[in-house]
């Protein structure tokens, strides 16, 4: 594959989520998942920046988020006799 156009394509992809997680209507569960996995594939980049600023960054995504997501619930399978 042509590395100039996958590296177009992806500042297009990247550039177009940054503008959907903006936009109230497109703003859903599923694009924090993308964007989650996009972070987490690049996760040694974002171990460079400092706990304390990390924890800044994810308290104002908490904050601003437009939906809340259900509390996930484990409970114990009890095998009866």
């Amino acid at each position: 594959m042509n590395p100039k156009k996958l590296e177009k394509l992806s500042n297009l992809f990247l550039d177009s989520l940054l503008e959907d997680i903006q936009d109230r209507d497109k703003c859903t569960p599923g694009l924090y998942l993308v964007i989650r996995g996009i972070l987490n594939d690049h996760k040694t980049s974002i171990d460079t920046i400092p706990n304390q600023a990390m924890r800044e960054v994810e308290e104002t995504i908490r904050l601003s988020l437009p939906f809340r997501l259900p509390p996930v619930v484990i409970t114990e399978h009890i095998e009866e006799e």
